[in-house]
């Protein structure tokens, strides 16, 4: 894999000891997860409400004509989408993140001789007085598609003899521009909750570059929103009867519009509207508590139109359409005390448009493809002591439209193996690390069956 994962704020990770963000209320009804096994679309949501707000934190940049998605990109190297499979934490260990309060958890994989990508998240929470709390979280996160490091902070409010949460959410840059503030209300009805939230986008953009100014030195652009970008969101995790339970999640972007000037003679003015929007949702039946059966479904949308404010057109004009879309089935068995089986399949469709008014500058693009996705782990835990898991992974990935699209070498068969060995502190903690065996024999080399390296751990306090 060509490319280096540049990194904003390395090496602090793991010294930060903050909590919880997004929804203040986002224990929700997951304060049993040590006793049942259960799945969790807060992970997916996390991540694509994180590439809305944070756009700049996209590996190319907010304005860059390859959107905030980052899925075409030449850096990806043909075993990329299966590493990601691969390195991420599992259906119930990800549910027991969402379900505490104090933590911290990471994974990293190799992805080429000198580097790997990782992701990172540390967060706690106090009580300020009766009903008042503050929860923070920090997240990192450096790969091909995403450069990332943000704090949010959380203050929120209990009252409605404990049935009802007001929150304040600020989502803390080191680029003041980037900033934004969220707020909102969890109801938590019949033991689940509900949450409506808005946020201003954005929101000392217009006091940094139109009232404090920003030398050239510092931006080669000048900022200017038109429209502003707030969002309306709606969460909801309720259950469904004695055995059932659902997670819906949906974002709405206003229209917006801003405008680019260049500070430099050298750098072009643009104007540019962006849309955004996604949904997802979660069916699960849990027939006893050590079974668990589930549907998933998401969908992403991103949208910019940018104009050239100079006379002639240039390579900032263009019109950009990126989707993402998942259906998925996941089943999660606890067979002994000791052994765990979790397994799901996807199947994912992926496309990009790009029109521009004069091709001659840039070529237009139209790119499809879609893949099976997938992962099933058999895992051996002593309630305090020596963990195992021994799991198959694949992407089965074809390429429907332009075979020319970068990363398009992604597309294959591609399985394997994976080994990993840990141990489990008795739900305080648990860390693991592995390698993989390819079942392909594609990853060229004199590496032989050696697939790569990973590690993850996850701690509660």
């Amino acid at each position: 894999m060509s490319g280096t994962p540049s990194v904003r704020c390395r090496g602090h990770i793991l010294v930060f000891t903050i909590v919880l963000a997004g929804m203040p209320a986002a224990a929700v009804a997951q304060r049993d997860s040590a006793a049942v096994v259960r799945a969790t679309l807060r992970g997916w949501e996390d991540d694509v409400r994180l590439a809305i707000f944070d756009r700049s934190g996209s590996f190319h940049g907010r304005f860059s004509d390859r959107g905030i998605l980052q899925r075409f990109n030449d850096r990806l190297d043909p075993e990329y989408t299966i590493d990601q499979i691969s390195f991420g934490f599992s259906l119930v260990e990800d549910y027991a993140w969402y379900g505490n309060r104090n933590g911290a958890r990471w994974w990293a994989g190799s992805i080429n001789h000198r580097f790997m990508v990782q992701r990172a998240e540390v967060g706690g929470g106090v009580a300020l007085g009766e009903t008042w709390r503050f929860n923070a979280l920090l997240s990192q996160e450096a790969t091909m598609q995403t450069d990332r490091a943000l704090v949010r902070a959380t203050v929120a409010n209990t009252f409605g003899h404990g049935q009802v949460v007001a929150f304040a959410t600020g989502f803390l840059n080191a680029d003041k521009p980037e900033m934004d503030v969220e707020l909102g209300a969890s109801l938590r009805p019949g033991g689940g909750t509900l949450t409506v939230a808005v946020a201003a986008l954005d929101l000392f953009s217009d006091i940094v570059y139109g009232v404090l100014e920003v030398p050239p030195v510092d931006a080669d652009r000048a900022l200017d929103y038109v429209q502003n970008p707030y969002t309306l969101r709606l969460a909801a995790d309720l259950p469904l009867g004695r055995h059932g339970r659902m997670e819906a999640y949906g974002l709405y972007m206003l229209p917006t519009r801003l405008t680019a000037t260049g500070q430099v003679d050298t750098v072009s003015s643009f104007a540019q509207d962006e849309r955004y929007a996604y949904a997802g949702g979660l069916f699960e039946w849990t027939p006893t508590i050590k079974t668990a059966l589930g549907v998933t479904a998401t969908w992403v949308g991103a949208d910019l139109d940018r104009s050239s404010l100079d006379e002639s057109p240039s390579s900032d004009d263009f019109v950009l359409a990126e989707r993402n879309t998942h259906v998925g089935l996941y089943a999660i068995q606890r067979l002994r005390a000791r052994w765990l089986f979790e397994s799901r399949v996807v199947r994912e469709w992926r496309t990009e448009t790009r029109t521009r008014p004069d091709t001659t500058i840039a070529e237009a693009i139209d790119y499809a493809d879609r893949a099976w996705l997938g992962r099933a782990t058999m895992t051996y835990q002593a309630n305090s002591g020596f963990r195992g898991e021994l799991g198959l992974d694949f992407a089965l990935r074809d390429v429907v439209r332009d075979e020319d699209m970068p990363g398009s070498s992604q597309r294959g068969k591609h399985t394997r193996l994976r080994f990993d060995v840990g141990w489990y502190f008795g739900r305080t903690a648990m860390f693991v690390a592995g390698t993989n065996a390819d079942l392909d024999r594609d990853s060229g080399g004199a590496t032989g069956w050696f697939d790569g390296g990973h590690a993850r751990f996850q701690v509660f306090w």
